[in-house]
């Protein structure tokens, strides 16, 4: 069976259980609109799901999925030509869907940190002319002193970059103003999340200890 033949055949399985009987009450709601508490910005990576790593049900989760679960600072568009998908997304969630947990979750192996880290790679290089720029948000990320690249493995500074950039994003979160409002109300709370992808580990930013700390 082909890949995209064993998702016709996955939907099919799904449509038999969606319209079932323990369904039917579920769909009166949710058939007329959508009450999610969390939105999560996650990678694009096929390999990290978030609804199937949480456990999550269809209407749990406002997704906002691209690469490297990247949050672009604030920016007032004004029909300047520039397009602000992720933060268009941003805007519904908080200001019309109220959503009380906004998540950004990165992971290891990440392409999108792996094209930011790699020095052979510019804007001009064929095949990354989106790519480069858009890892431009969080540059900052892949900054490491000469004492760093000498004493540290490639593989660590990749996962210190991966991490940084979580936490990047969750202060380009806290640009919006909408959103800076809903914290200091109380209504809004922001989480850091990273996945290991060979162990499984999923770990919390704590803003106490300023650390990723392993959730048991």
């Amino acid at each position: 069976m082909s890949a995209y033949d064993r998702l016709i055949s996955g939907y099919r399985e799904f449509r038999a259980n969606y319209l079932g009987e323990d369904n039917k009450e579920w769909l009166k709601v949710a058939g007329k609109e959508q009450n999610p508490k969390v939105m999560m910005v996650a990678c694009s990576d096929s390999r990290v799901h978030p609804a199937i790593l949480t456990r999550s049900a269809l209407g749990e989760l406002f997704m906002i999925r691209n690469v490297a679960n990247v949050v672009p600072p604030f920016e007032e568009g004004h029909g300047d030509g520039t397009y602000h998908g992720t933060s268009a997304a941003i805007e519904f969630a908080v200001n019309h869907l109220r959503v009380e947990h906004i998540i950004v979750m990165g992971h290891s192996g990440c392409g999108g940190i792996g094209a930011l880290m790699d020095q052979s790679i510019s804007d001009e290089t064929q095949g990354y002319s989106f790519i480069r720029p858009w890892m431009k948000i969080v540059e900052e990320a892949s900054d490491f002193t000469e004492l760093e690249k000498v004493s540290m493995t490639k593989a660590s500074r990749v996962t210190i970059c991966e991490k940084r950039a979580i936490l990047i994003s969750l202060n380009n979160l806290a640009s919006f103003p909408w959103i800076k409002d809903a914290i200091k109300k109380g209504s809004l709370k922001l989480h850091g999340w990273y996945f290991d992808i060979k162990s499984g580990n999923l770990s919390e930013y704590d803003w106490k200890s300023e650390k990723f700390e392993e959730i048991t």
